[in-house]
């Protein structure tokens, strides 16, 4: 039996709609909002590597019995391949669905990429889809490639994700890089302006660290750059933004942070590097001052470019005034 011209046409509307998706969510959402077209009631679930188990993103129809499912009591996934159910005659029901009558039908198509497992589409037909082979069968090729477009759609956006996240880390620290931060500092102070509060900014510069890798090698400097962007995440708010600025700069974006408040932070942070140092393993970072400045909008300017440059003033004074400080724009 053909499939039906209206139902290729709601295919292509759910392939077009998923390309156009930019987020998961957004995926999720097309599939909760165009699959009813296809398929009366049915379930996406997405694989939670962490946890192991595979939960609801996005169900149409009659809201799924389990929520959460353990993938070994799906008999599609177990196996790698769909599992169809036509009422008592054909197939096993898996253990996450009610058990089938004479006049029901689901299937269980897996997700797969290189391998590991990415979800799960679970589907339940109409009653008068079951009298015939052949109309199970189109239901089944339908369903395939419905949830073939589904898979492809998810895993480009979870590459697109990928690719987006590796431009914006800095390899050796894991923070985030300058390409993310000024975007992210232009919103905060825009959020801070609406709100009436202020947004602090500490530009932290490793002292001398070009005569470390002389003295003691890059990898010992690399070390040290390592370590201290583990430190400097490790005493942020849920709130501040550590970023990797340069070869031996960092920038902490610190909202709701006044200049003052922004001065005792960095006063602080040096206190604390020192007690680092003096922990076991930490005796390298003995080696290690910083120079300190600190700026905050909208005091010293309402775009992510003059605080930055408000930051990197107060930098530059503290150098010229002997290093080991915090320093205020001049």
């Amino acid at each position: 039996m053909a499939v039906p011209k209206e139902k290729i046409r709601k295919l292509i509307k759910l392939g077009d709609l998923l390309c156009a998706s930019f987020t998961l969510e957004e995926a999720y959402g097309v599939i909760a909002r165009e699959m009813p077209h296809l398929f009366p009631a049915g379930a996406y679930y997405g694989f939670n590597r962490a946890k192991g188990l595979l939960e609801v993103r996005a169900w149409w129809g009659q809201e799924p019995r389990e929520g959460v499912i353990v993938p070994q009591d799906c008999h599609a996934v177990r196996r790698n391949r769909p599992h169809l159910v036509a009422g008592t005659a054909k197939g096993l029901p898996c253990r996450h669905i009610e058990a089938e009558g004479e006049k029901a039908a689901s299937l269980c198509v897996p997700l797969s990429s290189q391998g590991e497992l990415m979800g799960m589409v679970h589907l339940r037909f109409e009653g008068t889809a079951v009298t015939s082979p052949r109309t199970v069968e189109t239901s089944k090729q339908l369903a395939l490639v419905a949830a073939q477009q589904i898979r492809l759609a998810l895993w480009n956006i979870g590459l697109r994700g990928q690719i987006s996240d590796l431009s914006q880390r800095d390899f050796l620290t894991g923070l985030v890089n300058r390409r993310f931060l000024e975007p992210a500092l232009e919103r905060e102070i825009r959020k801070g302006l609406r709100q009436g509060q202020s947004v602090g900014v500490a530009f932290v510069d490793i002292d001398r660290l070009g005569r470390i890798n002389q003295t003691y090698g890059i990898e010992e400097g690399e070390r040290i750059i390592r370590d201290l962007g583990q430190f400097l995440a490790e005493r942020a708010r849920d709130r501040d933004i550590v970023c990797r600025w340069g070869a031996d700069e960092f920038v902490v974006i610190l909202p709701g942070y006044s200049l003052d408040d922004a001065r005792r932070y960095a006063e602080n942070i040096r206190g604390l590097l020192g007690d680092r140092a003096q922990e076991e393993g930490g005796s390298h970072l003995r080696r290690v001052t910083l120079s300190i400045g600190v700026a905050a909008a909208p005091l010293h300017g309402e775009t992510a470019g003059d605080v930055l440059q408000a930051a990197r003033g107060a930098v530059k004074r503290a150098k010229e005034e002997g290093r080991d400080r915090v320093a205020l724009p001049p």
